[in-house]
């Protein structure tokens, strides 16, 4: 039996309580699609930062050659190279450099998972791949960024779709697992009749709405595509850098 657990927020759940946990972070809106987009488009690394202080400073370690990359209030921070649009970061751009990626929700809920066995980054974009990487594991947490520390849609539909692919019928949920579940799967037949796209869905949602307000429907678009990449983003807390996994390493 595997426990499956989610938290709709970062806030809903206990640090300490992630021990022995893998845990998939997401931030389909769209740090989490940007860092599955940066590592397949050749980046060396992704390196999170809660705060632009500390994203400056990264930056400053690893020398001019690095990629400062962020948003406040969905916009890019001023004096940044990028902003966190999964569409900047193309090969040209990112092939073999380092990237540093500082955002309001999604590298700050990464700073949650600290006590965590393993930390996988998440999205649509890699579903299938985050789904096998899974098989596995005896505990999992997926844990939503949410949008200015308020549950959104998009989150949790992803989470309710990836709950819904490992799930074995002898699993045991908790009760914000199954919500996302029943979430994805009302969804799932609307977009399965046609009467829904999972971009109508992103866009009705509080991060989709935020980012159609500062004009960044294409972004929406992109992030509501399945299976874009086929490997899974890890976040390495020795060192806090986020490199594709390998699992044949282990």
């Amino acid at each position: 039996m595997t426990r499956l657990r989610a938290a709709l927020l970062p806030a809903l759940i206990e640090p300490d309580s992630l021990k022995g946990n893998v845990v998939v972070v997401t931030d389909v809106l769209r740090a989490t699609t940007t860092i599955c987009t940066a590592l397949a488009n050749g980046a060396q690394s992704i390196r999170p930062a809660p705060s632009i202080q500390q994203a400056r400073q990264i930056r400053d370690d690893l020398g001019a050659a690095t990629v400062l990359g962020g948003e406040r209030g969905g916009l890019i921070i001023d004096g940044f190279d990028q902003g966190n649009s999964p569409r900047e970061y193309t090969q040209s751009i990112v092939a073999g450099r380092n990237v540093v990626l500082c955002t309001t929700n999604g590298t700050v809920a990464m700073e949650s998972c600290r006590y965590a066995q393993r930390v996988l980054i998440g999205s649509f974009a890699n579903l299938s791949a985050t789904a096998a990487e899974l098989v596995d594991a005896d505990s999992v947490t997926i844990v939503c960024a949410g949008t200015d520390r308020q549950v959104t849609s998009e989150d949790v539909l992803f989470a309710g779709a990836l709950l819904d692919r490992i799930q074995r019928p002898d699993d045991w949920l908790d009760d914000q697992a199954q919500l996302a579940i029943h979430h994805w799967i009302q969804a799932a037949g609307q977009i399965k009749r046609a009467e829904k796209s999972l971009y109508d869905f992103f866009t009705e949602s509080k991060g989709g709405y935020g980012l159609l307000a500062n004009q960044f429907a294409e972004d929406v678009q992109f992030c509501s595509q399945i299976d874009l990449v086929d490997q899974v983003p890890e976040l390495d807390l020795s060192d806090w850098s986020i490199r594709f996994t390998n699992s044949g390493d282990r």
